[in-house]
């Protein structure tokens, strides 16, 4: 996908999460199918007539879909004479836009694909559009992560003395998502404890 100002997406993936996480399962309209989630989105595509809303189901992409994305990108690459190397951008895209056919799903059963060929896919709709359906599978990737991102007390210490010895937050860049909002709601709590307790 194009560069965006990194704050910038870790705010807006941040309110997708906290939407989805308002709302239910069966709010959500969730189903499940041969073992995977699929969860209803809207492509918004514009004509000359106007917007129109092409109802999907996403599903969050597990590992061999993402090797079979690779895969399939490279190969499109290799047809259009593009090199992974050299333009490592362009190659991002085509990967994140092979995952894209590869997690879009039809409506019914058994939920191929929606549009299979990522080539058609890209020409067909514009961008925003697939990067809204892009950023609510990342959201919901992160939902759905079975990680705790658990801190160990080392590692916890390690990061606070990091932090106030350089004065920036690089250091938690190493974290996930979970890591992150463990470390921060750790510190909360700690900061808290060393306010007078009100009587």
């Amino acid at each position: 996908m194009p560069k965006i100002d990194p704050i910038t997406i870790a705010h807006d993936r941040q309110k997708l999460i906290q939407e989805i996480l308002k709302r239910s399962w069966a709010d959500l309209q969730v189903l499940e199918f041969q073992g995977h989630l699929l969860f209803p989105h809207q492509i918004v595509r514009y004509t000359a007539t106007g917007r129109e809303l092409i109802d999907v189901m996403l599903r969050v992409p597990r590992e061999p879909v993402s090797r079979k994305a690779r895969l399939q990108a490279r190969a499109w690459a290799s047809k259009v004479g593009l090199d992974p190397v050299l333009d490592p951008d362009l190659f991002d895209n085509m990967d994140t836009m092979c995952l894209l056919s590869l997690s879009i799903r039809n409506l019914t059963p058994p939920h191929e694909p929606w549009e299979p060929d990522p080539a058609v896919l890209e020409e067909k709709y514009d961008r925003p559009s697939l990067d809204a359906a892009w950023a609510r599978i990342e959201a919901l990737r992160m939902v759905i992560d079975p990680q705790e991102g658990v801190i160990d007390e080392d590692t916890f210490a390690m990061l606070i003395a990091t932090i106030a010895k350089k004065g920036n937050i690089d250091p938690l860049a190493v974290l996930d998502s979970n890591g992150l909002q463990s470390f921060i709601v750790r510190t909360a709590k700690l900061l808290q404890s060393y306010q007078p307790s009100e009587s």
